[in-house]
């Protein structure tokens, strides 16, 4: 039996719908002021910005969760796969994490 996962704190507060519900608030409040932040560093004239996202859209975010599915859960030997099945909110909000820092 493998040792349990340790959880990012904010995916590990997820057990039902109402927290899953916060936790994607939360996320997208971390996307607009990691966006907002960006955008400040380039008006600063700074030229390699670091964002805490990987994507900067829904599409490239959606690409990046596809990706990390396809790595992480579904490949032969795959090391999410028994994370995220059977489906559970927090195997939901873990999914997003991991694809908002996916490349």
């Amino acid at each position: 039996m493998t040792p349990p996962r340790e959880l990012p704190v904010n995916v590990a507060r997820v057990h039902d719908v109402r927290d899953f519900a916060a936790y994607l608030k939360s996320m997208a409040d971390d996307f607009d002021a990691d966006r907002a932040e960006c955008e400040r560093q380039v008006r600063e004239g700074k030229r390699f910005v670091e964002s805490r996202w990987s994507s900067t859209d829904i599409g490239d975010f959606l690409r990046a969760w596809a990706r990390w599915l396809q790595d992480g859960c579904i490949r032969e030997g795959a090391p999410f796969a028994e994370d995220v099945d059977p489906l559970k909110w927090q195997s939901l909000a873990l999914q997003i994490h991991a694809a908002h820092l996916y490349e």
